[in-house]
């Protein structure tokens, strides 16, 4: 039988064992403590471990799928080699079908085929209308025409009576006027006086904005917004113009465009003096083909760069560079003081050396991430758990987007931080596992070179995660090279620069182009314009009409959607 120990009888040795028991007592707790800790973070490794091998399962389905579709292009192929190239059949008697019909499939077979889940059912009208999105016709103009009933269509069937009119019953019928070219005949009065014969007055003529040209504001406006804003070559402009009821040369549309684009340089280097205020630039380049008859091919490559102010300068800008060397940013950014978000381009590391910590480099984790999503097929294991980590910090973002700087910064601090030291790691064992020239290890040498910069976002609040959206601004000259395919010279470029410049402000500000840049035309003709007024934010003010909002609904629906889908994610 045991015993409990006997309490000692001096005060002394109680206070002893009291205050043993006590550290005892609060060891006991420290180690509780640490459990629970270690308890946490093995369920948060096992939730990362689940997402993972979701993760894989998925590529393997896609790695399968993959097959499957080289198979079927291989087979393809095979017959576009070896095969028939004629795909005729001839109805003649006895011929056997060009491809053998499957029989019929037995009733059993044929039960097993069937599926055991019921399909999903058709989305129902009402959500469907909720995706329906509602065109605002409020602002075009409207044309009423009233239909009457003859006599005889009065006549009540019944009693042979003239009905009355009780009510009317309307419907819309949305019709289309096309743009009209119009021809303005200015007439000038010419006064003299017939006694002393001094001298003849003549009226003021026409404010034109080029010189000694026929083209109004408003037709070289629709010019410059139909080719750097809505992508129309000037050979199709020639032709609808053509439909119109004129045929004008493409060498006069060509002379109209650049009148335009040197009437406008002054605004857009204002702009750019604007740009270079921001504390923050997001910056990338797309290339474009140049016609030059001394190179092999007749065209060598020029480079558009698109420089992006933050929300306190939020005004985009344009340069042209005949190649892709470091002098075209350098000379850009040669007075700038700030944060740069670029990619991993080497031209921009001579930049950041020469200007003594004057020029900030913050690197893009979308560049990164890239890297990793392609090495999938090779290791699946390794670049998922990349792209695990990745996502955790893309959902922080998406978590603090509408936040204030200083509560995104301390989030990223609190909960980005740790998630970074454990990427760094894994970079640093991958780093000494895996082959410099594979997939995952390109994006390995990649994140560790640009590690540094990688991180620098979370120690501001203002930066960005990523340098996305100078990349989406790029799209604008995708899409225009694609349908004018290159530019004439290095000139040219420097003017497309110049009409990007004014396009690209007015869509950040959802400005309605045609009615900024007829107005931009016509401010800029005098001999010193005030450039503060025709800034888009300024302007628009005394333009409310030119807002366009038919897509903010939409964007905004789809934000909602997005965010909604990233937090349910998030309480998994």
């Amino acid at each position: 039988m045991s015993h409990s120990p006997e309490l000692p009888s001096d005060l002394a040795a109680c206070q002893a064992l009291i205050r043993q028991q006590q550290q005892e007592l609060a060891e006991s707790r420290q180690q509780l403590g640490e459990s629970r800790k270690q308890l946490t973070q093995s369920q948060q490794e096992l939730s990362e471990s689940q997402r993972v091998l979701e993760g894989m399962a998925e590529a393997y389905t896609q790695l399968q799928q993959a097959h499957h579709e080289l198979q079927e292009e291989l087979k393809r192929r095979l017959r576009w080699i070896f095969g028939r190239r004629r795909e005729r059949v001839r109805d003649t008697p006895g011929q056997l079908l060009l491809f053998e019909l499957d029989e019929e499939p037995a009733a059993d077979d044929q039960a097993a085929a069937e599926p055991t889940e019921p399909p999903e059912p058709p989305p129902s009208a009402r959500q469907k209308s909720r995706r329906r999105r509602k065109a605002d016709y409020s602002r075009l103009p409207t044309r009423r025409i009233e239909h009457t009933l003859t006599a005889t269509e009065r006549q009540c069937p019944g009693c042979q009576r003239e009905m009355e009119q009780i009510g009317t019953d309307e419907s819309m019928v949305l019709n289309y006027q096309p743009s009209v070219l119009e021809r303005v005949i200015h007439v000038r009065p010419k006064c003299a006086c017939r006694h002393c014969q001094q001298g003849v007055v003549t009226a003021a003529g026409p404010q034109r904005v080029i010189h000694r040209s026929i083209a109004g504001p408003e037709l070289i406006a629709q010019l410059l917004v139909s080719k750097y804003s809505d992508h129309l070559p000037l050979y199709r402009l020639e032709d609808i113009f053509a439909r119109h009821g004129v045929h004008l040369a493409r060498s006069t549309l060509c002379d109209w465009v650049r009148g335009g684009a040197e009437l406008l340089r002054p605004f857009a280097e204002f702009l750019k003096s604007r740009v270079l205020k921001s504390p923050l630039l997001w910056t990338d380049d797309t290339p474009v083909r140049v016609q030059d008859r001394t190179v092999h091919g007749g065209t060598r490559q020029g480079r558009f760069w698109a420089y992006l102010g933050d929300q306190d300068f939020p005004y985009t800008v344009y340069d042209y560079t005949e190649d892709r060397s470091r002098e075209g940013p350098a000379d850009f950014l040669k007075d700038y003081q700030g944060y740069v978000h670029a990619d991993a381009y080497g031209g921009y590391d001579g930049i950041y050396l020469k200007s003594s910590g004057r020029v900030i480099e913050v690197a893009c984790w979308a560049h990164a991430r890239r890297k990793f999503f392609d090495a999938r097929g090779a290791q699946p294991r390794e670049a998922l758990e990349f792209l695990e980590w990745i996502r955790q910090l893309y959902d922080l973002e998406d978590q603090a987007h509408e936040w204030s700087t200083e509560r995104r910064q301390e989030l990223r601090a609190r909960e980005a931080n740790p998630v970074l030291d454990r990427i760094e790691r894994r970079l640093h064992e991958l780093h000494l596992l895996t082959l410099p020239k594979s997939t995952l290890g390109k994006a390995v040498t990649y994140a560790r070179n640009q590690w540094e910069a990688l991180r620098r976002y979370t120690t501001d609040g203002r930066l960005t995660i990523d340098n996305n959206v100078s990349e989406r601004t790029l799209r604008q000259q995708a899409l225009g090279r694609k349908n004018w395919l290159f530019l004439g010279n290095d000139a040219a470029g420097e003017r497309a620069a110049v009409l990007y410049t004014v396009m690209a402000t007015a869509k950040r500000h959802r400005i309605e182009p045609w009615a900024y840049v007829t107005d931009l035309l016509l401010q800029l003709t005098d001999a010193s314009p005030e450039l503060e007024p025709l800034l888009p934010e300024r302007w628009l003010a005394e333009h409310p009409d030119a807002l366009l909002t038919h897509r903010l609904e939409e964007s905004r629906n789809r934000q909602s959607r997005q965010k909604a889908r990233r937090s349910r994610r998030r309480k998994r």
